[in-house]
């Protein structure tokens, strides 16, 4: 597990209760912030109110996102719902398209390991991983 968690450099709102978050280092994901907001009391206004969502903002040395001095979600969290969100999409696009972890990397042109690393929720999934399986979709549907 990567033990450095980096701080967020931007975030944005995206679709539903999404968050698009860029990380110190320059990757960038989305974040499902949705079961985390309707899980906590205190966020009940975001659960419903699209204005008050989108206006997420960066917190103090870019160690959480808020939305208020109360509605707050740390980096910390942030980080580990991206590395379970960004395997389970991985597990499964392999599992849907009946791949061998071994066959999804080669069929996107990823080593073996760091297939391994991202399907485990080791390390972040990568923008071009995630678009490389949307291209791969959409060239066997056209097929």
């Amino acid at each position: 597990m990567e033990t450095d968690t980096p701080n967020i450099r931007a975030v944005r709102a995206g679709d539903g209760r999404t968050l698009l978050v860029t990380w110190k280092g320059g990757a960038e994901c989305p974040v499902d912030v949705g079961e985390h907001i309707a899980h906590f009391t205190i966020f009940a206004p975001l659960r419903t109110d699209d204005a008050a969502f989108h206006k997420v903002s960066i917190g103090e040395w870019g160690w959480n996102v808020h939305w208020s001095g109360d509605m707050e979600i740390s980096s910390d969290t942030l980080w580990r719902l991206a590395l379970e969100q960004g395997s389970a999409l991985l597990r499964a696009w392999r599992d849907g398209n009946r791949m061998t972890q071994a066959d999804a990397a080669s069929a996107l042109g990823v080593s073996p390991r760091m297939w391994r690393y991202y399907e485990a929720g080791e390390h972040l999934l990568p923008k071009t991983v995630r678009l490389a399986c949307v291209g791969f979709d959409a060239q066997t549907k056209a097929a």
